[in-house]
């Protein structure tokens, strides 16, 4: 029954950076509560070295082969737009959170979506101009080594130094020591399609092709998370005080709606922790919504059906969901991928030998390191209708790119040679999600809607988006090392309706949810917080993490996160 000046709920990505730049200030007391531990600890090395990521968070269908000491083993609502079919959503139940869990990608939003970010929120301080010094302060870059990558993979390998300002910040950004071979045919693949070489992806610019940055610690080949980075640099300076295996039943209220603080719950150990000046909640797109809807803030006729109290009528709270649908393209060639060390055991021992003794190969890359973006709506041949590229021109700035194609090197099972992919992302959809309660319990899952492919407009973009991938796939780069005909979905699928049922039935989520607690101005009825993450119609209580986001900026939301925590700390260290 501690008192705080702070309290923050969650420690994840956003939840991490606040705790350490206010705890750095050296006047407030802050506490940090955390669900989940030490991922080291809880998940050994699969979430430390960066190919681990494969089996950590992609493991399949099957919960079981999820590890519930990491992930909170969330499953979705049958999706209507993919045959009802049920998908794992991984999120980091740990300290460091989803940075603990993703694919390490680390890049930024083009400047046009931050000029639409700052008119919604009525904000100026969110144009990229603005938005760049916290990005900035949040990560340190080193360039590529380039002695240890191959020397095919120079095309489209950057130094994005004078993009990180003084370059003295807690995040680890670099790129693997070791660059997939599979990788090194997309930079003339895509030349091929008239797609021109990027200048990185930290820029604001994001319309080309580009070996993609990384949180990653440049010498020991690691994952760089909120956790080793953040709260690493908090515990060694600060007397920040962290729970874990804590579990948030509830925020507290007083009786002028200020919030006072947060009923925990440890293996059943119940007792309060008081916020003397704030309760700042990032539990992330899923459980920040959750732990506001059981404290009386959302819906009210939701609110009503579970007599939970109505402390502030927010019908915007879990709705305005935002995600990235991903689509795969699956082919055989003749290269190492990541085939290799599930086929062969003396390989695997080989690569296995490398990291350890000196940080080099196969296991210092997630096996997805070069991207290209791509707006299909300027594509002529992308077949889009009419109607979808009005929505797209009205809905999206004109530098934000519909789709991504990753070169992925993940291996595919059960081929003579190995097997290798383009991964497809969507990133201009028009499908909105959801997320709501069950009960006024936290330790029952919130319902998890993410919509996906339910808007023509996005089933539309979908299929233009694979058959780019197509194109790719046929271009003379990449046809010199693929073996054979395509492995899935197979040459027999050509139609629109064909290729549109096969993605239905194999489309996943690249775990990017976002803005189920919308930042938004007073009178837009879907918002939740203000430009500062304060919740409307309470006071002393903010929102701050992914759920924040008024819209998903194009690419991984990992560096974006950051950005927003840094930008907000400073705002409540000014306010205090």
């Amino acid at each position: 029954n501690a008192s705080y000046d702070y309290v923050i709920v969650g420690g994840g990505t956003a939840g991490l950076t606040l705790a350490t730049r206010l705890a750095l200030n050296g006047t407030f007391s802050v506490a940090v509560v955390e669900a989940g531990s030490f991922y080291e600890l809880d998940n050994g090395n699969y979430s430390q070295y960066p190919s681990g990521v494969i089996r950590s968070t992609d493991p399949g269908p099957d919960l079981s082969a999820v590890n519930g000491l990491i992930d909170w083993r969330f499953l979705t609502t049958p999706q209507m737009g993919l045959l009802n079919r049920t998908v794992h959503y991984a999120r980091g139940k740990c300290l460091g959170g989803s940075s603990a869990r993703n694919y390490l990608l680390y890049q930024r939003g083009t400047v046009g979506c931050f000029d639409k970010w700052a008119k919604e929120v009525g904000d100026s301080s969110y144009e990229w101009q603005n938005v760049l010094p916290y990005y900035q302060k949040s990560a340190h870059y080193t360039p590529a080594n380039t002695t240890t990558r191959a020397a095919n993979s120079s095309r489209g390998t950057v130094d994005e130094t004078a993009m990180f300002g003084k370059n003295d910040g807690p995040v680890q950004v670099s790129l693997p020591k070791y660059a997939a071979p599979w990788s090194s045919y997309f930079p003339s693949g895509f030349s091929e399609l008239g797609l021109p070489e990027l200048e990185g992806t930290n820029s604001g610019v994001l319309n080309g092709w580009t070996y993609m940055t990384m949180s990653e610690d440049p010498t020991y080949q690691t994952r760089s998370s909120s956790e080793t980075s953040y709260l690493e640099l908090a515990l060694e300076r600060t007397s920040l005080t962290v729970y874990t295996h804590a579990l948030v039943n509830r925020i507290m209220f007083d009786d002028t709606k200020a919030a006072r603080g947060v009923y925990v719950d440890i293996a059943g150990m119940k007792f309060m922790l008081n916020a003397t000046k704030e309760v700042i909640v990032s539990a992330g797109a899923f459980q920040s919504p959750q732990l506001l809807m059981v404290s009386g803030i959302g819906s009210a006729s939701t609110l009503k059906s579970l007599d939970i109290p109505v402390v502030s009528n927010l019908s915007g709270v879990g709705q305005n969901m935002w995600d990235n649908p991903r689509l795969t393209l699956s082919l055989e060639v003749n290269l190492e991928t990541g085939t290799t060390l599930t086929n062969q055991p003396r390989r695997a021992l080989e690569e296995t030998e490398k990291y350890i003794v000196n940080r080099t190969g196969m296991l210092t890359s997630t096996g997805a390191d070069f991207a290209g973006f791509v707006k299909l709506s300027n594509n002529s041949s992308s077949n889009l209708s009419t109607e979808t590229r009005s929505s797209l021109a009205e809905t999206f700035p004109s530098d934000w790119p519909e789709a991504e194609f990753f070169a992925s090197s993940n291996g595919v099972a059960g081929l003579a040679h190995d097997g290798a992919g383009i991964f497809i992302g969507l990133l201009a959809t028009f499908s909105r999600g959801s997320v709501t309660i069950r009960s006024s319990n936290m330790a029952d899952a919130p319902m998890i809607n993410p919509a996906w492919l339910t808007d023509k407009r996005d089933q539309e973009l979908a299929v233009a988006a694979f058959k780019y991938a197509r194109r790719l796939a046929n271009t003379t780069s990449l046809r010199r090392v693929i073996v054979g005909e395509e492995v899935a979905p197979g040459p027999a699928v050509q139609s629109d309706a064909q290729i549109l049922e096969y993605l239905k039935n194999t489309t996943v989520t690249y775990y990017h949810a976002s803005s189920t607690c919308k930042m938004g101005v007073k009178n837009d009825s879907t918002a939740v917080v203000d430009k500062d993450g304060k919740v409307f119609g309470v006071k002393k209580l903010r929102v701050v993490d992914v759920s924040a986001l008024p819209l998903l900026p194009p690419g991984q939301p990992q560096g974006t996160v950051y950005m927003l925590a840094e930008k907000i700390a400073d705002r409540i260290l000014e306010e205090a």
